[in-house]
């Protein structure tokens, strides 16, 4: 399987949130930044945030006052582990990640490739409280 075409990195061009009925959001905002790499060892790693990220007032990573560093956890999501890929779809068992709950569990997408871009649609994911899909787009780089 080396040569998957999911293989490489992928730069983060859209992330919308859908629910059931329909209804659009956008939890980390409409501007975005992020990554998703697979690499050929059969490893995953994605990274995503707000495009407008606060700073600290302070340059001390592990500083800034309670409201910068719930701002900063807020605005970003990171998760990685192993990776199996299937035809249409990849399963991370999440080894580290931002969001605690997901630590030691396996995160299934449903993807698609058309050229240079490449669709992912998570599971049913519970997002400020609604239950949602995340769709998001990249493109290879």
């Amino acid at each position: 399987m080396k040569n998957n075409p999911l293989f490489g990195a992928w730069k983060l061009k859209s992330l919308e949130a859908r629910t059931q009925d329909g209804s659009v959001s956008y939890p980390w905002g409409k501007e975005i930044r992020g990554y998703v790499i697979f690499s050929p060892e059969g490893y995953f790693c994605v990274t995503i945030m707000n495009a407008d990220r606060k700073r600290f007032s302070s340059q001390d990573m592990k500083g800034g006052t309670m409201e910068e560093r719930a701002n900063a956890a807020d605005s970003y999501l990171s998760y990685s582990g192993p990776c199996e890929i299937e035809k249409d779809k990849f399963r991370v068992k999440v080894e580290v990640s931002l969001f605690p709950n997901w630590i030691e569990s396996v995160q299934e997408r449903n993807y698609k490739i058309e050229g240079r871009t490449l669709l992912v649609v998570s599971a049913p994911t519970i997002v400020n409280g609604k239950e949602q899909r995340g769709y998001l787009i990249f493109e290879h780089v």
